[in-house]
Protein backbone atom coordinates (compact mmCIF):
# COMPACT_ATOMS: atom_id res chain seq x y z
CA UNK A 1 0.00 0.00 0.00
CA UNK A 2 1.55 3.34 -1.03
CA UNK A 3 2.23 5.95 2.02
CA UNK A 4 -0.89 8.19 2.38
CA UNK A 5 -3.62 6.00 1.09
CA UNK A 6 -6.13 4.53 3.04
CA UNK A 7 -7.43 0.84 3.23
CA UNK A 8 -11.26 1.09 1.49
CA UNK A 9 -13.65 0.37 4.09
CA UNK A 10 -15.31 -2.39 3.31
CA UNK A 11 -17.88 -2.54 6.00
CA UNK A 12 -19.06 0.78 5.40
CA UNK A 13 -19.34 0.19 1.99
CA UNK A 14 -21.62 -3.12 2.30
CA UNK A 15 -24.03 -0.67 4.53
CA UNK A 16 -24.29 1.90 2.09
CA UNK A 17 -24.87 -0.88 -0.61
CA UNK A 18 -27.92 -2.19 1.88
CA UNK A 19 -29.44 1.08 2.82
CA UNK A 20 -29.56 2.05 -1.21
CA UNK A 21 -31.36 -1.39 -1.60
CA UNK A 22 -33.64 -0.56 1.08
CA UNK A 23 -34.11 2.73 -0.66
CA UNK A 24 -34.59 1.58 -3.69
CA UNK A 25 -37.13 -1.18 -2.42
CA UNK A 26 -39.17 1.38 -0.52
CA UNK A 27 -39.64 4.03 -3.70
CA UNK A 28 -40.72 0.34 -5.15
CA UNK A 29 -43.35 -0.26 -2.43
CA UNK A 30 -44.77 3.33 -2.34
CA UNK A 31 -45.10 3.77 -6.00
CA UNK A 32 -46.84 0.04 -6.33
CA UNK A 33 -49.22 0.89 -3.30
CA UNK A 34 -49.78 4.29 -5.31
CA UNK A 35 -50.54 2.37 -8.63
CA UNK A 36 -52.80 0.68 -7.09
CA UNK A 37 -54.91 3.23 -5.66
CA UNK A 38 -54.88 4.80 -8.85
CA UNK A 39 -56.10 1.73 -10.57
CA UNK A 40 -58.96 0.91 -8.17
CA UNK A 41 -60.34 4.27 -7.60
CA UNK A 42 -60.18 4.48 -11.42
CA UNK A 43 -62.04 1.76 -11.59
CA UNK A 44 -64.92 3.09 -9.61
CA UNK A 45 -64.38 6.48 -12.06
CA UNK A 46 -64.96 4.40 -15.30
CA UNK A 47 -67.66 2.70 -14.04
CA UNK A 48 -69.19 5.83 -13.03
CA UNK A 49 -69.04 7.01 -16.48
CA UNK A 50 -69.92 4.45 -18.95
CA UNK A 51 -73.31 5.49 -17.70
CA UNK A 52 -73.12 8.55 -19.93
CA UNK A 53 -69.99 8.14 -22.81
CA UNK A 54 -69.73 4.54 -25.12
CA UNK A 55 -66.54 2.57 -23.80
CA UNK A 56 -64.73 2.93 -26.68
CA UNK A 57 -64.91 6.68 -26.58
CA UNK A 58 -64.61 7.04 -22.93
CA UNK A 59 -61.28 5.34 -23.62
CA UNK A 60 -60.41 7.52 -26.23
CA UNK A 61 -61.07 10.48 -24.46
CA UNK A 62 -58.92 9.07 -21.22
CA UNK A 63 -56.28 7.86 -23.28
CA UNK A 64 -56.16 11.36 -24.43
CA UNK A 65 -55.93 13.20 -21.41
CA UNK A 66 -53.24 10.85 -20.27
CA UNK A 67 -50.56 10.99 -23.00
CA UNK A 68 -50.77 15.09 -23.11
CA UNK A 69 -49.82 14.63 -19.33
CA UNK A 70 -47.38 12.25 -19.58
CA UNK A 71 -45.79 13.81 -22.57
CA UNK A 72 -45.64 17.42 -20.09
CA UNK A 73 -44.16 14.85 -17.24
CA UNK A 74 -41.80 13.66 -19.33
CA UNK A 75 -40.45 17.03 -20.84
CA UNK A 76 -41.26 17.70 -24.53
CA UNK A 77 -38.09 16.45 -26.03
CA UNK A 78 -37.79 13.22 -24.28
CA UNK A 79 -39.70 11.34 -27.22
CA UNK A 80 -37.66 12.61 -29.61
CA UNK A 81 -33.92 11.74 -27.47
CA UNK A 82 -35.42 8.27 -27.62
CA UNK A 83 -36.47 7.88 -30.70
CA UNK A 84 -34.43 4.43 -31.41
CA UNK A 85 -36.03 1.14 -32.53
CA UNK A 86 -35.59 -0.10 -29.24
CA UNK A 87 -37.69 2.47 -27.72
CA UNK A 88 -39.97 1.71 -30.27
CA UNK A 89 -40.23 -2.02 -30.17
CA UNK A 90 -40.56 -0.83 -26.40
CA UNK A 91 -43.78 0.90 -27.00
CA UNK A 92 -45.20 -1.44 -29.43
CA UNK A 93 -46.39 -3.04 -26.11
CA UNK A 94 -49.04 -0.66 -25.76
CA UNK A 95 -50.71 -2.43 -27.83
CA UNK A 96 -51.45 -4.84 -25.63
CA UNK A 97 -51.70 -2.54 -22.43
CA UNK A 98 -53.59 0.04 -22.71
CA UNK A 99 -55.06 -0.66 -26.01
CA UNK A 100 -56.17 -4.56 -26.15
CA UNK A 101 -56.95 -4.18 -21.95
CA UNK A 102 -59.18 -1.22 -21.80
CA UNK A 103 -60.69 -1.68 -25.45
CA UNK A 104 -61.88 -5.26 -23.96
CA UNK A 105 -61.77 -4.44 -20.40
CA UNK A 106 -63.99 -0.98 -20.70
CA UNK A 107 -66.78 -3.15 -22.69
CA UNK A 108 -66.71 -5.75 -19.84
CA UNK A 109 -66.97 -3.00 -17.27
CA UNK A 110 -69.60 -1.56 -18.93
CA UNK A 111 -72.08 -4.88 -18.31
CA UNK A 112 -70.39 -5.93 -14.53
CA UNK A 113 -70.24 -3.72 -11.86
CA UNK A 114 -66.96 -2.24 -10.43
CA UNK A 115 -66.40 -4.60 -7.15
CA UNK A 116 -66.60 -7.56 -9.30
CA UNK A 117 -64.09 -5.66 -12.24
CA UNK A 118 -61.65 -5.08 -9.21
CA UNK A 119 -61.74 -8.33 -7.59
CA UNK A 120 -61.09 -10.39 -11.08
CA UNK A 121 -58.48 -7.92 -11.61
CA UNK A 122 -56.86 -8.98 -7.93
CA UNK A 123 -55.81 -12.58 -10.16
CA UNK A 124 -53.39 -11.00 -12.39
CA UNK A 125 -50.26 -11.23 -10.00
CA UNK A 126 -51.22 -14.96 -10.34
CA UNK A 127 -51.71 -15.00 -14.21
CA UNK A 128 -48.04 -13.16 -14.74
CA UNK A 129 -46.11 -16.33 -14.03
CA UNK A 130 -48.60 -18.59 -15.82
CA UNK A 131 -48.37 -16.12 -18.90
CA UNK A 132 -44.16 -16.28 -18.26
CA UNK A 133 -44.24 -19.78 -18.58
CA UNK A 134 -46.54 -19.74 -21.61
CA UNK A 135 -44.13 -17.40 -23.45
CA UNK A 136 -40.71 -17.85 -22.15
CA UNK A 137 -40.69 -21.17 -20.55
CA UNK A 138 -40.43 -20.42 -17.12
CA UNK A 139 -42.11 -22.82 -15.17
CA UNK A 140 -44.15 -22.44 -12.35
CA UNK A 141 -44.11 -24.62 -8.99
CA UNK A 142 -46.32 -26.81 -8.27
CA UNK A 143 -47.55 -24.35 -5.41
CA UNK A 144 -47.90 -21.88 -7.46
CA UNK A 145 -50.27 -24.27 -9.78
CA UNK A 146 -52.44 -24.72 -7.09
CA UNK A 147 -52.54 -20.55 -6.18
CA UNK A 148 -53.79 -20.38 -9.78
CA UNK A 149 -56.15 -23.23 -9.35
CA UNK A 150 -57.34 -21.51 -6.03
CA UNK A 151 -57.68 -18.12 -7.66
CA UNK A 152 -59.95 -19.27 -10.81
CA UNK A 153 -62.34 -20.95 -8.27
CA UNK A 154 -62.13 -17.31 -6.37
CA UNK A 155 -62.85 -15.71 -10.12
CA UNK A 156 -65.60 -18.32 -11.11
CA UNK A 157 -67.72 -17.09 -7.49
CA UNK A 158 -67.06 -14.04 -7.70
CA UNK A 159 -68.62 -13.90 -11.38
CA UNK A 160 -71.64 -16.01 -10.45
CA UNK A 161 -72.28 -14.01 -6.95
CA UNK A 162 -71.76 -10.66 -9.46
CA UNK A 163 -74.42 -11.85 -11.96
CA UNK A 164 -77.04 -11.78 -9.59
CA UNK A 165 -76.21 -7.60 -9.22
CA UNK A 166 -78.51 -5.19 -10.84
CA UNK A 167 -76.62 -4.08 -14.35
CA UNK A 168 -74.29 -7.69 -14.34
CA UNK A 169 -73.90 -10.57 -16.93
CA UNK A 170 -71.70 -13.35 -16.87
CA UNK A 171 -70.15 -11.69 -20.79
CA UNK A 172 -68.92 -8.91 -19.10
CA UNK A 173 -66.82 -10.80 -16.30
CA UNK A 174 -65.38 -13.05 -19.13
CA UNK A 175 -64.39 -9.70 -20.88
CA UNK A 176 -62.74 -8.78 -17.69
CA UNK A 177 -60.82 -11.89 -17.38
CA UNK A 178 -59.83 -11.72 -21.13
CA UNK A 179 -58.32 -8.22 -20.29
CA UNK A 180 -56.44 -9.13 -17.11
CA UNK A 181 -54.85 -12.40 -19.19
CA UNK A 182 -54.18 -9.52 -21.46
CA UNK A 183 -52.81 -7.23 -18.80
CA UNK A 184 -50.45 -9.74 -17.20
CA UNK A 185 -48.62 -10.82 -20.68
CA UNK A 186 -47.89 -6.63 -20.71
CA UNK A 187 -46.40 -7.02 -17.51
CA UNK A 188 -44.16 -9.83 -18.20
CA UNK A 189 -43.35 -8.17 -21.85
CA UNK A 190 -42.41 -5.02 -19.91
CA UNK A 191 -40.47 -5.95 -17.03
CA UNK A 192 -37.95 -7.06 -19.67
CA UNK A 193 -37.14 -3.86 -20.86
CA UNK A 194 -38.69 -1.27 -17.79
CA UNK A 195 -35.23 -0.36 -16.65
CA UNK A 196 -33.80 0.96 -20.15
CA UNK A 197 -35.94 4.14 -20.27
CA UNK A 198 -37.32 6.79 -17.93
CA UNK A 199 -41.12 5.69 -16.69
CA UNK A 200 -42.44 8.83 -17.80
CA UNK A 201 -40.91 8.53 -21.40
CA UNK A 202 -41.57 4.69 -21.64
CA UNK A 203 -45.52 5.12 -20.36
CA UNK A 204 -46.10 7.95 -22.99
CA UNK A 205 -44.74 6.15 -25.98
CA UNK A 206 -46.65 3.31 -24.52
CA UNK A 207 -50.09 5.13 -24.38
CA UNK A 208 -49.54 6.91 -27.65
CA UNK A 209 -49.68 3.57 -29.60
CA UNK A 210 -52.85 2.27 -27.22
CA UNK A 211 -54.37 5.61 -28.00
CA UNK A 212 -53.56 5.18 -31.80
CA UNK A 213 -55.12 1.85 -31.11
CA UNK A 214 -58.09 2.70 -29.19
CA UNK A 215 -58.91 5.63 -32.39
CA UNK A 216 -58.81 2.68 -34.96
CA UNK A 217 -61.22 1.31 -33.11
CA UNK A 218 -63.30 4.34 -32.31
CA UNK A 219 -63.41 4.57 -36.50
CA UNK A 220 -64.56 1.08 -37.06
CA UNK A 221 -67.56 1.23 -34.52
CA UNK A 222 -68.63 4.58 -35.66
CA UNK A 223 -68.38 4.00 -39.29
CA UNK A 224 -70.11 0.92 -39.22
CA UNK A 225 -72.72 2.67 -37.10
CA UNK A 226 -72.73 -0.67 -34.25
CA UNK A 227 -72.59 2.47 -31.39
CA UNK A 228 -72.87 6.44 -31.38
CA UNK A 229 -69.58 8.41 -30.59
CA UNK A 230 -71.51 9.77 -27.55
CA UNK A 231 -69.97 12.80 -28.03
CA UNK A 232 -73.37 15.04 -28.18
CA UNK A 233 -73.47 14.51 -24.65
CA UNK A 234 -70.34 15.63 -23.07
CA UNK A 235 -70.59 18.86 -20.86
CA UNK A 236 -67.60 20.51 -19.84
CA UNK A 237 -67.87 18.57 -16.22
CA UNK A 238 -68.16 15.17 -17.91
CA UNK A 239 -65.22 15.89 -20.13
CA UNK A 240 -63.23 17.35 -17.50
CA UNK A 241 -64.53 13.98 -15.31
CA UNK A 242 -63.45 11.80 -18.20
CA UNK A 243 -60.24 13.76 -18.56
CA UNK A 244 -59.43 13.24 -14.92
CA UNK A 245 -60.04 9.66 -14.79
CA UNK A 246 -57.88 8.81 -17.44
CA UNK A 247 -55.14 11.18 -15.75
CA UNK A 248 -55.41 8.97 -12.55
CA UNK A 249 -55.86 5.71 -14.73
CA UNK A 250 -53.67 5.54 -17.38
CA UNK A 251 -51.06 8.78 -16.33
CA UNK A 252 -49.97 8.14 -12.73
CA UNK A 253 -51.00 4.31 -12.66
CA UNK A 254 -49.25 3.48 -15.47
CA UNK A 255 -46.48 6.07 -14.33
CA UNK A 256 -46.00 4.38 -10.94
CA UNK A 257 -45.80 1.01 -11.81
CA UNK A 258 -43.53 1.34 -14.29
CA UNK A 259 -40.79 2.72 -11.25
CA UNK A 260 -42.09 0.13 -9.42
CA UNK A 261 -41.57 -2.50 -12.27
CA UNK A 262 -37.82 -1.12 -12.88
CA UNK A 263 -36.87 -1.97 -9.37
CA UNK A 264 -38.25 -5.58 -8.54
CA UNK A 265 -38.99 -8.63 -10.67
CA UNK A 266 -42.63 -9.16 -12.32
CA UNK A 267 -43.44 -11.72 -9.87
CA UNK A 268 -43.11 -9.25 -7.15
CA UNK A 269 -44.08 -6.33 -9.12
CA UNK A 270 -47.55 -7.96 -9.86
CA UNK A 271 -48.32 -9.12 -6.46
CA UNK A 272 -49.16 -5.39 -5.41
CA UNK A 273 -51.94 -5.43 -7.41
CA UNK A 274 -53.81 -7.73 -4.87
CA UNK A 275 -54.25 -4.14 -3.38
CA UNK A 276 -56.66 -2.77 -6.16
CA UNK A 277 -60.01 -4.48 -5.24
CA UNK A 278 -59.23 -2.84 -1.65
CA UNK A 279 -59.31 0.14 -3.42
CA UNK A 280 -62.11 -0.71 -6.06
CA UNK A 281 -64.78 -2.49 -3.42
CA UNK A 282 -64.28 0.70 -1.33
CA UNK A 283 -64.75 3.01 -3.34
CA UNK A 284 -67.67 1.48 -5.61
CA UNK A 285 -69.46 0.84 -1.84
CA UNK A 286 -68.45 4.85 -1.00
CA UNK A 287 -69.37 6.27 -4.48
CA UNK A 288 -71.75 3.91 -6.59
CA UNK A 289 -73.37 2.39 -3.78
CA UNK A 290 -72.45 -1.31 -4.28
CA UNK A 291 -72.89 -3.39 -1.21
CA UNK A 292 -70.80 -6.51 -2.07
CA UNK A 293 -72.21 -9.80 -1.44
CA UNK A 294 -71.01 -12.50 0.98
CA UNK A 295 -70.21 -14.71 -2.08
CA UNK A 296 -68.27 -12.03 -3.24
CA UNK A 297 -66.14 -10.86 -0.46
CA UNK A 298 -65.30 -15.06 0.19
CA UNK A 299 -64.10 -15.00 -3.78
CA UNK A 300 -62.17 -12.12 -2.79
CA UNK A 301 -60.94 -13.52 0.16
CA UNK A 302 -59.94 -16.60 -2.01
CA UNK A 303 -57.48 -14.67 -4.56
CA UNK A 304 -55.99 -12.59 -2.04
CA UNK A 305 -55.10 -15.57 -0.28
CA UNK A 306 -53.62 -17.35 -3.71
CA UNK A 307 -51.26 -14.71 -4.61
CA UNK A 308 -50.75 -14.17 -0.83
CA UNK A 309 -48.96 -17.88 -0.65
CA UNK A 310 -47.79 -17.75 -4.00
CA UNK A 311 -45.61 -14.66 -3.26
CA UNK A 312 -42.35 -16.50 -2.69
CA UNK A 313 -42.78 -18.64 -5.80
CA UNK A 314 -43.65 -15.55 -8.57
Amino acid sequence: MQPGTREPDVPAQAASQHGDRRRQRAVAVMAMIGSAACWGSATVMSRDLLYDIPPVTLLVLQLSASVAFLVLLAGPRALRRHRTRAFARASSIGLLEPGATYAIGLVGLALTTAGSASVIGASEPVLIPLVAFLLFGHRPTRRLVVCIAVATAGLLLVSSASTSLPGASPLGDVLIVVATMTAATYVVLSARIAADFPPATLASGQQAVGLAFALAIFAAVVATGADASGFEVLTPGLLAYAAASGVVQYALAFWLYLIGLSRVSAGAAGLWLTLIPVFGLLGAYLVLGEVPTTPMLLGATMILAAVTLGRNEA
